[in-house]
């Protein structure tokens, strides 16, 4: 079997189809795996309702992922309130980075693939045509990100999301904190489709500038480098087309509020090699595993489109009101559908 792509969903695919002694060859345009990304940090969510600890998820799939850190604490901020959501026991996030170093996801997924002999070709020019699975990544920009890793940050363990749509239309602004200590990603990320690149950055640039925390948070930190990309989350009409698969953002599976795409990753590369190795319909593997979570992130993103500063406000003091300002992961699990 040939796959297109050395990311988290065609080295999961890889390493399933191996496991079951399958020959496959992994072709990679980058001289890396995971070559979308340099070094990137992103998030695994663990609080989705009715879903089981992605990790564990993972490794009864035969997937292993070791995250950097585990979060449990975010600060979630409009304009004039905040609130947090704090876990005492499980996390709310597991934190992975991306890219070429050696404890990423996908220098992890690929030392797996390895030992079950799978062949990854990097700096390979294939045409898609001759492919078996496609995992080559967002195909277009349904949103777009951009931000910068910074050393020497005021941060701790724990996430903040800003909601401002004067400086994130249709998105957000987050702090991640980095593998490094001190290390922290500030990324803005928007599906406002009138917003390019270059217009999201100037967003960003003035929200360094006009938030007291992040003022705060980067007061003496030193930027390390610039992030940007893009993400896609148009369903393809099929994922299963042409006697080809398609997995991962290939096949428009990512989260279209939060912009999460790890999970749909690994376990859409999952389904596609059960796929093949049972002969179960690939597009019913995939409405059985996420319809009902792609239908609510659907939902939840044409709410998110509509808020404004004021209602965002509005919600954050109800919140604060009915909570205080702190609040378990049940009680923020209750209002994830409003669109805070």
């Amino acid at each position: 079997m040939t796959i297109l792509g050395a990311g988290a969903s065609g080295l999961s695919t890889a390493i399933t189809l191996a496991r079951n002694d399958i020959d496959v060859q992994v072709f990679e345009k980058e001289a890396h795996a995971g070559g979308r990304f340099k070094y990137d940090f992103q998030c695994l969510r663990t609080f989705e309702k009715g879903q089981s600890d992605p990790l564990q998820e993972f490794k009864q799939l035969g997937i292993m992922i070791k995250p950097y850190k585990k979060i449990q604490r975010i600060i979630r901020l409009s304009r004039s309130y905040s609130f947090e959501v704090v876990s005492a026991k499980t996390p709310l996030y597991y934190l992975v980075s991306r890219g070429k170093n050696h404890t990423s996801l996908d220098s992890q997924l690929t030392r797996q693939a390895l030992q079950y002999g799978v062949d990854i070709v990097y700096n390979s020019n294939v045409k898609h045509e001759t492919i078996d699975i496609i995992a080559t990544g967002p195909p277009k920009a349904d949103s777009i990100g951009y931000g910068e890793i910074y050393e020497d940050a005021h941060i701790d363990d724990t996430v903040y999301v800003f909601l401002d749509t004067q400086y994130s239309p249709h998105g957000y602004l987050c702090i991640l904190p980095g593998e490094n200590p001190g290390e922290a990603e500030i990324m803005n990320g928007t599906c406002d489709p009138t917003l390019d690149m270059h217009t999201l950055k100037s967003l960003y640039e003035r929200a360094l500038q006009d938030n007291e925390v992040l003022r705060r948070i980067l007061d003496g930190a030193t930027r390390k480098s610039v992030q940007s990309g893009i993400g896609c989350y148009t369903l393809v009409d099929s994922p299963y087309i042409n006697s080809q698969y398609y997995v991962g953002e290939a096949a428009g599976l990512q989260d279209a509020s939060a912009f999460f795409g790890i999970r749909y990753a690994v376990i859409s590369g999952y389904l596609a090699a059960s796929s093949i190795l049972t002969g179960t319909e690939y597009a019913r593997l995939i409405t059985q595993t996420f319809g009902n979570q792609l239908n609510f992130e659907r939902k939840r993103s044409e709410v998110f489109k509509t808020v404004t500063n004021e209602r965002l406000d509005k919600m954050f003091q109800s919140i604060v009101q009915q909570f205080g300002h702190e609040l378990t992961v049940e009680e923020y699990d209750s209002l994830r559908g409003s669109g805070v």
